[in-house]
């Protein structure tokens, strides 16, 4: 299994986790740690110290953070450092934590991160582009498209 902690400014950590849950339910060990305002990098990695306490020793663990480079980016990066059964993608969306919601059980974590790359490159589309896409292989017109 792999644990999974979502971190990012403000409540974005916590409205992610909410958000997962209307569509997959609560899960077990998916936990979040909000980086909230006048907080800095220790008072971070104090939080993410407690919440890595909490995960059993025989599970991997995934940080999925906002900002590559930010501060929740940045005071999760010692734990992997320094323990190989942890990891972290920043980026992170509600898409995203929907695919490792729903692999974290079967599949390994270097295994997953790959995959997720493809996913959020899927997911990022762009309407109009997308629309003419359509219209192209189809041969639509336009009004048939809504």
């Amino acid at each position: 299994m792999i644990s999974v902690i979502i971190s990012g400014h403000g409540d974005f950590a916590t409205a992610l986790k909410g958000a997962s849950g209307m569509i997959f339910g609560d899960q077990d060990n998916l936990i979040a740690v909000p980086f909230l305002k006048g907080e800095g990098t220790q008072t971070l990695q104090e939080k993410y110290k407690q919440v890595l306490k909490s995960i059993p020793e025989e599970d991997e663990v995934l940080f999925l953070v906002d900002i590559f480079g930010g501060t929740p980016y940045n005071a999760a990066t010692p734990y992997i450092v320094h323990d190989q059964r942890i990891d972290m993608a920043s980026g992170v969306n509600l898409p995203i934590l929907l695919e490792v919601l729903s692999m974290r059980e079967n599949v390994p974590l270097k295994e997953m991160l790959n995959k997720l790359k493809k996913v959020n490159e899927e997911g990022f589309q762009v309407c109009s582009e997308h629309l003419e896409k359509i219209k192209e292989n189809n041969q639509v017109q336009e009004g048939d498209l809504l």
